[in-house]
């Protein structure tokens, strides 16, 4: 009895120290569309777990899906990734132990397991047609049971089987789920897990066109690949038992799952362009910053303790698989802009530079880059909106600026006519000069200082107004003010 529980004992340190110390992750996306905030955080929490332990993040791309899959989605993953600053240890462009990290290159790799299941009679070839599928259901779900595969084919003879071959039908191949056993785990978000195997159907490993199910390669190759973690999202925890049935009728290793609840909407549905979903290249465009993104995903379903900007490393720091919340997240984009604000503050001019580059290349060669983007970095959360500061103080007429026309109109011409002869030489200190205006023209105040913003600047908000000034200097002041009399 005591060795039995000194056994237990050992084997519950064993388990804790596998959980705790993460040698390897991975993200497999399926190359069938952009990659979304979704699937994004479920690779940031991966990269993480990975880092945090001085482990490995692996790569792997899901395209046994043949009409759906694309190169180009493929590549768009890879590049979003690389923008993300997460880099992948092992997988497609850096390599590995594996020939190939696409699943579509491994089908001959899969046709060895497949024949050992057959020699084991653990799976067979199902004729089941999608309309008597759907007759099934409804018929079990009219009676008030749950949907499944009733395992018609599961003991079929071979003269069965080869009369459908002979008709010309093509089989899919079904696993044998164990009869009357319980598959029980632990994971590392949900805790203890059990489903009875009567809950289970056979279901399907491979198949009419030969190719593998995502349940058959995925858990397959999370074996072969050496992944001890696998964290997808909870609308995989029924895959789980399943994946784990398989693997131990092959013999292969299972890894430690941890299942996250959802990343919804606004609304609480799942996440689509209606509710907010975004694409990792919508974002690039929009000129978010990687590391706003990723401060931002971190905290969705995930609690860190404070609002500091991390580095990644810090946020594999600060990363605990027992923060995770068991609770679905809702996408909030006045959050993911808080992180955006406080990644554009922490930018130095040289990295708002390369940020902002295409941006600026209509600015005046007269006016320092450097000088001009200290003027408004503290006022704009995308590069979009530095455009439109160059373009209200250099380009665009005041006339075409509709937000600004009734204010600069309701202070009248003479106001502007006033201002114009107020500055007789160059502008030394703006606040003495706005005093001098405001005598001259009796106006103070918002009236006062509001027709000149909108004069100076083609905009109601923005920096302090001695600030442009010192940019733009006095000729553009005059030019400004002149315009703005003008309408």
């Amino acid at each position: 009895m005591r060795e039995k529980a000194i056994i237990r004992s050992l084997w519950l340190s064993f388990q804790y120290i596998k959980e705790m110390k993460v040698n390897k992750t991975r993200f497999c996306p399926s190359p069938t569309g952009l990659l979304h905030l979704g699937n994004l955080r479920t690779s940031l929490f991966s990269s993480l777990l990975a880092k945090k332990d001085n482990g490995s993040f692996l790569l792997r791309i899901e395209d046994t899906d043949l009409e759906r899959s694309k190169k180009e989605f493929s590549v768009a993953i890879c590049n979003d990734l690389k923008w993300m600053a997460l880099d992948w240890d092992e997988g497609p462009e850096v390599g590995g132990k594996e020939d190939s990290y696409y699943q579509s290159e491994r089908i001959d790799l899969y046709e060895e397991f497949y024949n050992t299941l057959l020699e084991k009679d653990l799976i067979y070839p199902c004729f089941t047609s999608e309309e008597e599928l759907k007759i099934i259901r409804r018929n079990q779900i009219a009676s008030g049971q749950p949907p499944r595969y009733t395992g018609v084919w599961s003991n079929a003879t071979e003269e069965e089987v080869r009369d459908e071959l002979d008709k010309g039908n093509k089989p899919v191949y079904r696993f044998r789920i164990p009869k009357d056993r319980t598959i029980e785990f632990k994971d590392l978000v949900k805790g203890e897990q059990s489903f009875s195997t009567v809950d289970l159907d056979d279901f399907i490993v491979r198949k009419k066109d030969n190719t593998p199910t995502f349940m058959f390669a995925n858990a397959i190759d999370d074996s072969l690949m050496g992944v001890d973690l696998v964290l997808r999202g909870d609308d995989h925890l029924s895959n789980t038992p399943r994946q784990i049935a398989l693997l131990e009728a092959l013999g292969l290793s299972l890894p430690t799952y941890a299942h996250v609840s959802l990343f919804t909407g606004s609304d609480g549905a799942p996440l689509s362009k209606r509710n907010g979903s975004i694409s990792i290249n919508d974002l690039r465009e929009q000129g978010y910053l990687p590391i706003a993104v990723a401060n931002y995903l971190s905290r969705v379903g995930h609690t860190i303790s404070d609002n500091d900007l991390k580095t990644y490393g810090e946020l594999a720091d600060s990363f605990k698989i027992d923060n995770i919340s068991t609770s679905p997240s809702k996408f909030d984009k006045d959050q993911l802009l808080y992180w955006q604000k406080k990644a554009v503050e922490d930018l130095n001019i040289d990295e708002c530079k390369g940020w902002l580059k295409d941006s600026l290349e209509d600015l005046p060669s007269s006016i320092d880059k450097e000088d001009f983007i200290a003027l408004i970095k503290d006022n704009i959360n995308f590069p979009h909106e530095a455009q439109d500061y160059l373009n209200n103080l250099f380009l665009t007429p005041l006339g075409e600026r509709s937000e600004i026309i009734d204010v600069i109109k309701s202070a009248g011409k003479d106001f502007y006519l006033q201002a114009q002869e107020v500055i007789t030489s160059e502008i030394i200190d703006w606040n003495e000069t706005a005093k001098n205006i405001g005598s001259t023209t009796g106006k103070k105040g918002k009236e006062l200082f509001m027709p000149l913003r909108c004069a100076i600047t083609g905009q109601t908000k923005g920096p302090e107004l001695d600030r442009v000034v010192n940019l733009i200097g006095t000729q553009q002041v005059i030019k400004k003010l002149k315009e703005a009399s003008e309408l």
